[in-house]
């Protein structure tokens, strides 16, 4: 086979028809998926206008149709979970444009990142400080990880916990690190599922080994780049009473996503539930997480060691 010919084969012809198959299944895929049905319907009924008008015309390249569909969705409803993806059949893996949580599922990425526990260290005063990047599936090498993390704080003054960057992850996880900070069985979230009306709970279940952290005092560093689960774990604590937030106001983004097949190597990645906090009864979706004291994120640190030395 020639060089010409596996090109062709490895980039296809993005043709009218394609282009029309595509915002009529993202469309469809909204409809029965996305957790807002009458957003759902006004996105698609976007797209497909603007591809009666022509606007996706000039488009040729499969990566810019689905840019370009990413942020006409997200015109109609800026929802941060929400984006179309092109995963031609035989891609490395390993470079594929994939949300937070399905990266956190490969193996060597996991590893590689230290299942997104990047510092622990004790900082002058006896003051804990963990930077936690992401929240990756609980299986058995991940707890071992933050449970060694979080022992070797265990005995500070206080807890700063970094969640500026943090993208997010799995809700599992969320409720696994929770699980360190109550003394009781806690309900921290729900998730509601639209399409079959389900509610799945979201318990912190008190771990049994290091008991300082119970009634350790908490403060937690967020920026405009937190999202996500990093925003509930911020967001569970908070309702909770449990932890002091500093920093910016968070990303907004509460709707749990999962990829839709939608033909032709594209992929919608669509949000299907909604987070429903026990105490507030709503989350922080489109509005973030608000600081308790708010300041710019590169002054954080210093403002909770701050008020630490105070208290």
């Amino acid at each position: 086979m020639s060089y010409c010919t596996v090109a062709l084969a490895q980039n296809p012809v993005l043709t009218k028809r394609i282009k029309k198959e595509t915002v009529a299944n993202i469309s469809k895929s909204l409809k029965d998926n996305y957790i807002f049905l009458d957003t759902a319907l006004r996105m698609g009924d976007f797209i497909n206008l603007q591809f009666k008008i022509g606007a996706y015309d000039t488009i040729h390249s499969q990566n810019a149709f689905a840019y370009k569909l990413t942020t006409d969705l997200q015109s109609v409803y800026h929802d941060g979970h929400l984006s179309i993806s092109y995963d031609p059949p035989g891609a490395n893996a390993e470079e594929e444009a994939d949300t937070v949580v399905q990266k956190a599922r490969r193996p060597k990425f996991r590893k590689q990142v230290n299942f997104g526990m990047e510092k622990a260290e004790i900082m002058e005063g006896n003051i804990g400080y963990l930077k936690l990047r992401g929240f990756f599936p609980p299986d058995q090498e991940m707890k071992a990880t933050i449970t060694a993390a979080l022992r070797f704080v265990s005995n500070s003054n206080a807890l700063v916990i970094d969640l500026r960057d943090n993208m997010g992850g799995d809700p599992a996880a969320v409720s696994f690190v929770c699980g360190f900070f109550f003394n009781e069985r806690t309900h921290l979230n729900d998730l509601y599922c639209r399409k079959d009306g389900s509610y799945t709970e979201f318990w912190a279940t008190p771990d049994t080994t290091l008991a300082a952290l119970k009634t350790i005092p908490i403060y937690i560093l967020t920026n405009k780049q937190t999202f996500s689960a990093g925003e509930e774990f911020a967001y569970n604590l908070q309702a909770q009473h449990r932890a002091l937030i500093v920093g910016e106001r968070t990303g907004g983004g509460a709707h749990p996503v999962a990829p839709e097949p939608v033909g032709n190597s594209f992929t919608a990645n669509i949000p299907n539930s909604r987070a429903i906090n026990p105490i507030t009864k709503t989350n922080w979706e489109g509005v973030g997480v608000k600081p308790d004291k708010e300041v710019i994120a590169d002054q954080a640190l210093t403002t909770v060691l701050k008020l630490i030395k105070e208290n």
